[in-house]
Formats: structure tokens, sequence, C-alpha cells
């Protein structure tokens, strides 16, 4: 073989490298942390088991149309191998590590990262198809979880339960504001008594002072009222002659006024009752006298 033909064909090798991922290749950073929270997207969780590094979830947004799309766009670190490309997953954000594993061909089956799936809220399932050749539903899981001396029917499934978290609901509205900016609240009395309301408040009534002198009004009331409801009472003179208390044309009328009280400070209603009686008493008598030494005049 010449020399230009033995260029070429290296420069035609390098080419066919060259669209192959090779080992240790970095995917672009994206999707993000955690589950999807809605339907919208496509969880992927990956679990390490013996590699140490615990177990990670992963978003991938959007529709998904494979499940190695799935696996990039959530924002992990890939490689496939140097036969198959990234038709089969050799390594997951550096694991196993290059020293372990050279990802020339397929890994053995006593060390391979295995295919899952689940829709949310049901159970893992081992893929029966490469990550090629699956298109995950919207809302659904993808799981990687490494299986070290394993094979198929006994190899671990991911460690988290493929069910997205409720979302969180919403706050409360904060209650609307009182009209008039709420009831007014009187301040704290002094001393830190109860409060009084004042007069003419609510469930009270003021009486407005009476014209002249308040015990005198009120009496006078009180004693017209009596009398105004009250019998006659009929009394005696001395002459013997029974009278009225309502009087007659000729005698004075006597006014009976009821002891109901007495005004601020004057003297008691039952008092002043007892001197009226006692003086109509002796006007009759004096009255009926005369009559008398009218009717005698030899005496």
């Amino acid at each position: 073989m010449s020399r230009r033909a033995a260029h070429a064909a290296t420069v035609v090798v390098l080419t066919a490298v060259g669209s192959v991922s090779w080992p240790g290749s970095a995917a672009a950073a994206a999707g993000s942390a955690g589950y999807c929270p809605d339907a919208s997207g496509v969880t992927v969780v990956v679990d390490f088991h013996e590699l140490g590094g615990g177990t990670v979830v992963r978003c991938a947004s959007g529709a998904q149309a494979t499940g190695l799309a799935a696996l990039k766009n959530a924002g992990f670190e890939i490689a496939g191998t140097l036969r198959w490309g990234e038709g089969f997953i050799c390594r997951i954000e550096g694991k196993p590590s290059a020293a372990s594993e050279k990802c020339v061909d397929t890994p053995p089956a006593s060390a391979y990262w295995s295919y899952w799936h689940a829709a949310n809220g049901g159970g893992w399932a081992y893929s029966d198809k490469g990550v090629l050749n699956r298109k995950p539903p919207a809302g659904s899981f993808e799981g990687w979880s490494f299986s070290l001396n394993r094979n198929a029917s006994d190899a671990p499934r991911p460690g988290v339960t493929p069910k997205r978290p409720a979302p969180t609901p919403p706050p409360p509205p904060p209650p609307p504001a009182a009209a008039g900016g709420g009831p007014a609240v009187p301040p704290p009395a002094a001393g830190g008594g109860p409060v009084v309301p004042p007069a003419g408040g609510a469930g009270r009534t003021t009486i407005p002072p009476a014209a002249g002198t308040p015990g005198a009004t009120l009496s006078a009331t009180a004693s017209a009222s009596v009398a105004a409801t009250s019998p006659s009472v009929p009394t005696t003179t001395p002459g013997g002659v029974t009278g009225s208390s309502g009087g007659t044309a000729s005698e004075p009328a006597v006014t009976e006024v009821a002891a109901s009280g007495s005004g601020d400070g004057g003297l008691p209603l039952g008092t002043i009752a007892g001197a009226v009686l006692l003086a109509a008493l002796a006007v009759g008598g004096v009255v009926t006298a005369r009559r008398r030494r009218a009717a005698d005049p030899d005496d």
C-alpha cells in the first residue's frame, strides 16, 4: 500500500471513530433535580448500588423520543461502548470507573446497568427493549440500576418508588377586611376595671332632667296620678255630719294626696297629706258650728 493510500485510510478511520461516543464523554447538563412536578415530563431514577453514590432522581421535561433521550435530557452524563456506541449504556456519571470497565464491548452480565420502566404509581418492570427502541410515555418513570454479580432474573430494581409526590396545596387567601375598618373597641378603663359604655349607648335609656326641682316634679307627678285614680275619702265632722272630701258648693274641697314618696330635700308626702286632712277637718268643724249658731238665734 502506498503512503498516500495509507494516509487516506487513516482519515476515514478517525472520522468514523469521531462519530462514536467514547467512554467518559459527557452529556450537556439539562433537566432538573427531583421528580417531575406533573405528567408532562419523564422522571429518571439512577440507583448506583455497589458503585456508591446512592440513588439520584431527576426530571426530563417535556416529551422524550427514546429512553436514551430521557436519560440525557434529565442531566446525567453517560458513556456508550466503543463497539455499540450509545445504543448500550456502559457508564453513568463516570461509574463504573475506566479502571474496572473499558467500555470497548458490551459489559458482562455480572456488572452492567439494568434498564427499567414504570408508570406513575405502578411497579418497576425490566425493559425488554433497548434504550434506543423504547419511547417513554409522558408522566412515566425510567430507571437505571447497576447490577453486580447478578443476572437478568435477579437484577435489583431501582430503590425509589415510582410515584410523584402530591403537589403542595396553595396557602389559603387572607381573610377579607371588615367593612368600615371593623368594630371599634373602647380603650381599657383606668386601673384595669371594666369598661362602662357611655350614657345613651346600646341597651341604655337616658332620662333628661325635668324642669324645676327634680324631686318636687316627680312627687307631684306621682301624687297627681294617685289622686286621679283614688276614690273620695268620707270624713266626719264634729257635728256628726258626714261629708265627702270632694266638698260641696259651700264647703272647700279636700284634695287627697297619696303618700308615694317624698321629694328631694322636702317633707314626706305622708306628713303633708295628714296636715292637709287635719286642716280640712278643722274647717269643716268651724263651718258646722256656725251653721248651728245660725239655726239657734236665742242661744
